[in-house]
């Protein structure tokens, strides 16, 4: 199948554009704004008619959570319109059309269980709202072609452009060689999801729709396991053999930050509908948070 990646040289991104031509199949990929704006229909259309997909995945968003509380409009334009748009343009034209989501539309506190699709989502931010919204439009605009698949606490070989190329994992490990203080949130819970992992997930989503044997909906897709991100810090540190750096870190409460947005203070998700359908293959986040040390820094035990 021929599928067009959108947000190629993201984290994400980066590794479809490696998971599916392994799979056998052809993968066409758009980086950036310069290549596809994604709020351009007319732009959007012209792609579809020029490389006639089987599908397309969408990894493109207004990532920044803080920033969209000061530019909702750009966020709204961005994770709902134009997802709208492509999702009616690929019901339209047959194409499957799979949307990334984030944890970030639950609430699974108090009762702290995963929280499978059938749950009511509980938004509490500019960035939560819009993504929701994408979910949504995705679902009504694509009815019978459309995927909305939400994941959590991505990290990937190619990093996150908002932390300078690095994600997480590398943020930890590098303050952690710098011997900067380390400080990280303890009462926000997730289940942090490798790339490589969900990219292989995306893969035989994709396969099985086009083999009318996975119907279009909503599906959760992360790392199985709990965490907080302290405690990931935390592994992350010892994996890479920074032992000092692992016992010095400090757990503090998220009102430290006095972030803008509003996160989730549990937003483990439950791979319910994946799992019913026996096309679960995500691991567990230490899996795979063990294989990305042990690949990037040579480290892991």
């Amino acid at each position: 199948m021929r599928m067009v990646v959108i947000g190629s040289s993201g984290q994400l991104g980066v590794d479809l554009m490696k998971e599916l031509p392994a799979g056998g199949h052809e993968a066409i990929g758009f980086s950036g704004r310069a290549e596809l704006d994604v709020c351009d229909t007319a732009a959007v259309a012209a792609m579809l008619e020029r490389t006639s997909p089987g599908a397309i995945i969408n990894t493109a968003a207004f990532h920044n959570v803080d920033l969209c509380e000061k530019e909702a409009d750009a966020a709204y334009r961005t994770n709902v319109i134009a997802v709208r748009e492509i999702a009616r343009l690929c019901e339209a034209a047959g194409v499957w059309f799979v949307q990334i989501g984030t944890d970030y539309v639950v609430e699974g506190a108090p009762e702290n269980r995963p929280v499978p699709e059938s749950v009511a989502v509980h938004p509490n931010s500019i960035y939560s709202l819009t993504r929701f919204g994408g979910d949504c439009m995705t679902l009504a605009h694509a009815p019978t072609r459309g995927f909305a698949v939400r994941s959590c606490g991505l990290f990937g070989s190619a990093g996150c452009k908002l932390k300078g190329g690095l994600n997480f994992v590398d943020l930890m490990i590098k303050m952690g060689r710098e011997g900067k203080k380390l400080r990280v949130v303890d009462d926000q819970t997730v289940a942090p999801t490798p790339t490589d992992d969900l990219a292989r997930q995306l893969r035989i989503m994709a396969e099985q729709a086009a083999a009318g044997a996975l119907a279009p909906g909503l599906y959760h897709a992360v790392s199985h396991g709990e965490v907080t991100w302290f405690a990931f810090a935390r592994r992350a540190l010892e994996l890479a053999g920074l032992t000092k750096a692992a016992g010095e870190i400090e757990p503090v409460p998220s009102t430290v930050y006095a972030a803008p947005a509003k996160r989730p203070k549990y937003s483990v998700l439950d791979n319910a509908k994946l799992r019913a359908a026996g096309l679960d293959v995500m691991g567990t986040w230490e899996e795979g948070l063990k294989r990305y040390v042990a690949k990037k820094y040579g480290a892991g035990n």
